[in-house]
């Protein structure tokens, strides 16, 4: 039987690509509404799927499609957890910051020219709610 087959698809005697047919058209995904979405994304990168789908009036499957399919963004955890301190860890910051406060007043600039810092971090501030709701959109040509 497998020889048969293939002796027919060989021979170009079948055809093997699907016949069109009736169903549901995806209206939903077009230029103006992916164009919508990647707006919508842009202007508030913590938005989900749900929220575009309302917004648009389409169902969660054409919103995702457009998102993830067309568009190629992606979720990412952007969530950034300050660690909890306890009071010996607070108590021996506070020690520090008014060690480090003695010495400017005493040695003024040439104070801090003594400190070594590392690399300059820029931190956005975002209270999420939770991990979910800390997720955001990332495009894939923007920066890890």
């Amino acid at each position: 039987m497998v020889r048969r087959w293939c002796r027919t698809f060989n021979d170009r005697r079948q055809q093997v690509e699907d016949i069109p047919r009736a169903g549901w058209t995806h209206t939903a995904t077009t230029d103006a509404n992916v164009g919508k979405v990647d707006d919508m994304i842009r202007a508030n990168r913590h938005i989900t799927i749900d929220e575009v789908a309302e917004e648009l009036g389409i169902s969660h499957e054409r919103a995702q499609n457009i998102i993830h399919d067309i568009l190629r963004y992606r979720k990412v955890s952007a969530r950034w957890v300050p660690r909890q301190l306890t009071s010996t860890h607070q108590e021996q910051r506070m020690a520090v910051s008014l060690e480090h406060l003695v010495r400017y007043h005493d040695d003024g600039n040439d104070f801090l020219f003594r400190i070594v810092t590392g690399d300059e971090t820029w931190v956005h501030h975002f209270t999420p709610e939770s991990k979910a709701a800390s997720m955001e959109w990332k495009d894939p040509s923007s920066p890890v």
